[in-house]
């Protein structure tokens, strides 16, 4: 299996083997709570705004889409979920405040190797579905970091805050987990770290 379908398939599961370091040595402070949960609210935000345009599809374990949407979000960045996958992460890696700056620099560079292969399966299966209207968006909208000028040629999507809060139940469900987790964290201390360090 190319490594590309991979990362794919296992992009929900990636994360956890990280997630455990950090919560080994998480050392969570009033400032890193604050910003943390900001950078968490700000990626949460950005990804509903994206599945409110795609619905439900992002939810696929297969690469494709079933309509190219290049509105919302997507007249900005071609990857706006993962964008905000990015930012929300940056705010669990702040928020438990674990080996700084380290985790985040490893985090980012993780985070940059697997989606830079996600990425290009995906460029290369919507470019063979979509042809001339794909590679219009490929010229005309950044992969990753969002542009300040919207897309000439964007879709006529339209936003569903429904669809995407609906689409993000699970999503809410971890980010309620780490929220409690981390401020069990601060308030009782972290027992793990405490028993490393003795």
């Amino acid at each position: 299996m190319p490594l590309g379908q991979l990362l794919f398939k296992a992009r929900s599961y990636t994360p956890i083997p990280f997630l455990i370091i950090i919560l080994f040595f998480a050392a969570p402070t009033p400032f890193s709570l604050t910003l943390g949960y900001a950078l968490m609210l700000l990626g949460e935000a950005l990804r509903i705004w994206s599945v409110g345009y795609t619905g439900f599809t992002t939810r696929t374990r297969n690469v494709g889409a079933a309509q190219l949407v290049t509105s919302g979000p997507y007249a900005y960045t071609r990857n706006p979920i993962y964008l905000g996958n990015f930012i929300l992460s940056l705010g669990v890696c702040t928020a438990f405040n674990a080996l700084m700056p380290w985790t985040l620099l490893v985090f980012t560079a993780l985070f940059t190797f697997q989606y830079h292969f996600i990425i290009r399966l995906e460029e290369e299966t919507l470019a063979g579905k979509f042809g001339e209207a794909y590679q219009a968006f490929l010229a005309g909208v950044p992969r990753f970091l969002p542009s300040l000028r919207r897309f000439a040629g964007a879709s006529s999507h339209s936003f569903q805050l429904a669809v995407g809060l609906r689409n993000e139940k699970n999503t809410f469900a971890s980010i309620l987990f780490i929220v409690l987790c981390s401020l069990a964290y601060f308030l009782f201390n972290n027992p793990l770290l405490s028993w490393i360090h003795s």
